[in-house]
């Protein structure tokens, strides 16, 4: 990208203000990747930090293989780098690597080899809960599903019943009203036969009394003849 820019440049100022920035973005870009950067010594015996690049610089330290050092700056043959004390020189770059050592991989790979176990086992745990869980849900749903049922077989009989009971309740209430109806012509009826009956009582009155006034008239018209006979007899 800056290659690109620089062509796109043009005129003396342009090329000036990018000779003034070129190393400040190079100190930035390579100053970002001091951050990220962390460097492993390759096997071998021991191998030197120096103050300088060069062998005629004092030693600092002396690092042992698979050692992590932290990158600083990269020069020709050297690289600055600063210990796990602190202490910062120059080391040869031939001596450094970017893969961390085998010993270090086969650790990290047992540790996360170990970790994934344990994960696996919480994962089972955690599973055999869920299934456990997932047993206990599915029988209360049984139960649920089962009362549910049991519930709207006694609604339809309640419902069923209440049918029922207001069927009866309307029959009562009609038959009360009929017997009511029945009642009130039996008192009719029973007053009318009252009726007929005191009727009845004064035609058989109003019958005896006639009878006995014809016997006595023809008692009367009997014994005027009677007289009449033995008068002339």
């Amino acid at each position: 990208m800056i290659t690109r820019r620089i062509k796109k440049q043009s005129g003396p100022l342009s090329a000036f203000l990018l000779a003034l920035l070129l190393p400040f973005i190079t100190g930035l870009f390579s100053g970002a990747s001091v951050f990220a950067r962390t460097l492993y010594v390759k096997p071998s015996s021991e191998v030197v930090v120096r103050t300088g690049q060069g062998n005629d610089y004092k030693i600092v330290a002396m690092v042992k293989d698979g050692a992590s050092v932290e990158f600083i700056e990269e020069g020709d043959d050297y690289t600055k780098i600063r210990l796990a004390n602190g202490k910062e020189g120059w080391l040869l770059k031939r001596f450094l690597s970017n893969e961390p050592p085998l010993g270090e991989i086969v650790a990290s790979l047992r540790a996360e080899k170990k970790e994934m176990k344990q994960r696996q086992t919480e994962l089972v745990r955690k599973l055999e809960e869920v299934t456990s869980t997932l047993s206990r849900t599915e029988a209360e749903r049984d139960s649920v599903l089962t009362e549910r049922d049991q519930i709207r077989t006694s609604f339809r009989t309640l419902q069923q019943d209440t049918s029922d009971v207001v069927k009866i309740k309307n029959d009562r209430l009609k038959t009360a009203k009929e017997n009511e109806l029945l009642l009130q012509k039996l008192a009719a009826v029973e007053q009318e036969n009252k009726s007929l009956q005191k009727d009845d009582a004064i035609k058989w009155f109003l019958a005896g009394g006639g009878v006995l006034l014809l016997g006595m008239l023809l008692g009367m018209m009997f014994g005027k003849s009677r007289k009449k006979k033995s008068t002339l007899l």
